[in-house]
């Protein structure tokens, strides 16, 4: 058996008036699965802020595997999550506090947030991450596009998994497998589309890691891995 889980929990992104098909991340990550063949995937649906804390707490981290990643998927407005209209969804502080109190009680070394502008929240990013097992937080500043996002947050899970747990006690090994990542992606590719303005990749993520080792803090290693990449300005 595996001892890796990506756990996932996905809002609705689309109505079937919009989209018939619902298209999911899911697909992607069962492309990821068959290829690499050597974790499970665990997949959740959430509404609202209930839902989201019952599928992550109640469901998905009780597994048998010892190494989870978490995957939150869902639209995203920099204050709120999931929902399809303006103002629905749960509050960001409710989903983090979600998050930090399944990885309290579970193995989680790693969080990816694929949601417009959640990323803009680094303090929380750190608040969340501090004094618990995550290693890794990752997440966007703006209106992510969402085939692209998803591609990159592949590519993502793709080299994290890879790490040994022993890597995790070192911040550069971490920032290493991140360098990765996104080295097959270009810095400057147009990733967001706001309010007039065209923001590139490399001014599009939040990065926050705490290695595991005693005393290490958590902290936004976003500038670390632009100049790892050559992307810093």
């Amino acid at each position: 058996m595996s001892s890796s889980a990506l756990l996932v929990i996905e809002g609705l992104w689309w109505t079937p008036e919009q989209k018939p098909k619902r298209p999911s991340v899911l697909l992607f990550l069962e492309g990821l699965e068959s290829f690499r063949g050597d974790f499970n995937i665990y997949y959740a649906n959430f509404y609202e802020k209930e839902g989201f804390r019952r599928a992550l707490e109640d469901d998905l981290t009780n597994t048998r595997e010892d190494r989870l990643f978490l995957y939150v998927a869902a639209h995203g407005t920099g204050k709120r999550i999931g929902g399809l209209k303006a103002k629905t969804g749960m509050k960001l502080p409710a989903m983090f506090t979600a998050v930090r109190n399944a990885a309290n009680y579970s193995n989680i070394e790693g969080v990816l947030i694929g949601s417009c502008s959640v990323g803009n929240n680094i303090d929380d990013f750190i608040s969340t991450t501090k004094n618990s097992h995550i290693a890794w937080i990752f997440g966007y500043t703006c209106e992510i596009g969402w085939m692209a996002s998803t591609l990159i947050d592949v590519s993502i899970f793709e080299h994290l998994m890879k790490l040994k747990k022993s890597d995790l006690k070192s911040r550069k090994k971490i920032l290493d497998a991140f360098e990765k990542a996104l080295q097959r992606f270009n810095g400057d590719y147009i990733l967001c589309k706001e309010k007039g303005r065209n923001i590139p990749l490399k001014d599009a993520i939040t990065l926050v890691v705490q290695p595991r080792t005693v005393g290490s803090k958590a902290q936004d290693e976003t500038g670390a891995l632009m100049e790892k990449l050559g992307w810093k300005k």
